[in-house]
């Protein structure tokens, strides 16, 4: 076999490797680099080299896929039927709901007063957030907007057309990081667009006060 072609693998899996890299970095396109990685890796291996630049090329791969899956997380959120309003999600290792889980996905059941306190810890990542309300004995899956979507007179470059405003929906999940208690709590409005005059936000002298509840 000629030498050039023998050099193809290696010279295809370092490219491999390489845009894997960049994708790693860009955060965003962090789950493409593994795929990257793994392919580099394939034709790495099968290219004429000696077991440890073999071995070196496994490595990134690792990484990455150690990485990826420990910032990775599914989330299920329950909301009760007929609520509309704001909701927190607020760590609390003591008094918080216990943990739940369905599978590898945790469950957050949202209580009637929008604050749910719980065991689980709130941290930014790839979080693959699901919004469920009970509909009598079954749940139903509910849409996801940003407030953004719709035009209103402060709006910044609006788009030509917006959703209804007259359709249930869970408006722009954030996880915000709380400097008080120097961690992350999840916040998101559930209603119609139309109906909604507060986003995002419950005063604090509520949330002590459901606080103080949990804690008698």
């Amino acid at each position: 076999m000629d030498k050039s072609l023998k050099n193809v693998p290696l010279t295809l899996g370092v490219i491999f490797q390489l845009v894997g890299l960049f994708c790693f970095f860009t955060f965003w396109l962090m789950y493409c680099s593994i795929v990257f990685f793994t392919i580099g890796t394939l034709l790495i291996i099968l290219a004429r080299q000696r077991w440890y630049f073999k071995l070196l090329a496994i490595i990134p791969m690792v990484i990455a896929i150690v990485i990826v899956v420990r910032a990775l997380t599914f989330e299920k959120y329950i909301i009760p039927e007929n609520f509309t309003g704001v909701v927190y999600i607020i760590t609390d290792k003591e008094y918080g709901v216990n943990r739940e889980y369905e599978l590898f996905t945790r469950v957050f059941r949202i209580p009637e007063s929008g604050v749910l306190f719980t065991k689980f810890v709130q941290k930014p990542g790839f979080n693959n957030r699901k919004f469920y309300q009970i509909k009598g004995d079954s749940i139903v899956q509910l849409g996801v907007l940003d407030y953004r979507h719709y035009i209103e007179k402060w709006t910044v470059n609006p788009r030509k057309t917006e959703p209804s405003r007259d359709s249930l929906a869970v408006f722009t999940p954030n996880l915000d990081f709380n400097f008080n208690t120097d961690d992350y709590r999840m916040t998101f409005t559930f209603g119609k667009y139309k109906d909604i005059t507060t986003w995002n936000y419950i005063p604090n002298e509520r949330i002590d006060s459901l606080r103080m509840e949990i804690k008698k």
